[in-house]
């Protein structure tokens, strides 16, 4: 590939640091995928040879959305040093590159077979007996902190009452032997598998020492598994992490929490940057909200 400067974002708009990184010829192209943040693919040539790297540009709400590169910068680089996720090269408060992985994210008919859920099974096993981070992420501490950024308008009876519910199921019906090193926001972009067919996962701005079962309930919510294929799922982890002894009782108590998370960051999101995408998500999580509240009423015997 012949990359020219005329290739490349201006100087205005490209990042000193990726700037500073790449030789004079480059090129800078937009990678499809993710809601809060801007990825791309840096090319250059240099020595004879073709070089391809990954560039994600933190958004402009990053902070506002309670993260720090810091602690994103820490939890890839272990999870990079057992195999799990790609190699940072530039670590920068606006962004960072890290290695390019050739390969390909799984489409709906991958995402649900048997290999690959075992796959997939395998690699959560791995991060979640790792070490634990420094970084601590407490989900009802998260959870009001979206809410109490929600404009007046949107805080209904409803949603307050939601939230008071998922507080009371975190506090008092979440087992607590199950504290690990987690993803918090397991979804199909997020796993890649590369062309010797060995699986990564991307995207760390959320990781943090957490409870496991939120990367469990997330990965069936996204990658809408259904009965057998969270059976299965469930067979693989608890082989390969005998000590989680996981059962679908305490998922079906995660579920809520993790689709509450949802509901209000799409609504956060969706108060700062009026797009419609945010809004169908809302909506939709919404319904998915309560769906779930009401399967879980069916179930639990409520403290009182």
């Amino acid at each position: 590939m012949s990359l020219t400067p005329e290739s490349h974002t201006s100087a205005d708009s490209t990042p000193e640091f990726v700037v500073q990184f790449s030789p004079q010829s480059f090129s800078l192209q937009p990678v499809l995928g993710g809601l809060s943040n801007h990825n791309y693919r840096l090319q250059f040539q240099q020595h004879g040879l073709n070089n391809s790297y990954f560039v994600r540009l933190f958004s402009a709400t990053y902070s506002d959305m309670s993260k720090h590169a810091d602690h994103e910068y820490a939890a890839q680089i272990q999870a990079a040093s057992i195999g799990l996720a790609p190699n940072i090269i530039v670590q920068h408060s606006q962004g960072m590159i890290c290695d390019w992985i050739i390969g390909k994210h799984w489409d709906q008919v991958d995402q649900v077979r048997d290999e690959n859920i075992a796959k997939i099974a395998q690699l959560v096993a791995t991060l979640h007996q790792q070490p634990k981070p420094s970084h601590h992420l407490d989900m009802s501490e998260r959870l009001q902190h979206y809410y109490q950024t929600l404009n007046s308008e949107f805080k209904t009876t409803a949603l307050e009452q939601q939230l008071a519910l998922t507080i009371n199921l975190i506090e008092q019906h979440l087992p607590a032997n199950r504290m690990g090193f987690c993803h918090h926001d397991m979804n199909p972009l997020n796993f890649i598998e590369n062309e010797q067919t060995k699986l990564y996962l991307l995207d760390w701005e959320f990781a943090a020492a957490g409870h496991c079962d939120f990367d469990i309930a997330t990965l069936f919510q996204t990658f809408a598994w259904q009965g057998s294929q969270r059976t299965l799922f469930l067979s693989y982890y608890n082989h390969y992490h005998p000590a989680a002894k996981v059962t679908f009782e305490q998922l079906d108590v995660m579920a809520v929490v993790v689709e509450m998370m949802t509901l209000l960051w799409c609504i956060v999101m969706y108060q700062q940057d009026k797009d419609g995408i945010y809004l169908t998500l809302w909506q939709q999580s919404e319904r998915a909200v309560a769906d779930k509240i009401n399967l879980l009423n069916k179930e639990l015997t409520w403290d009182q």
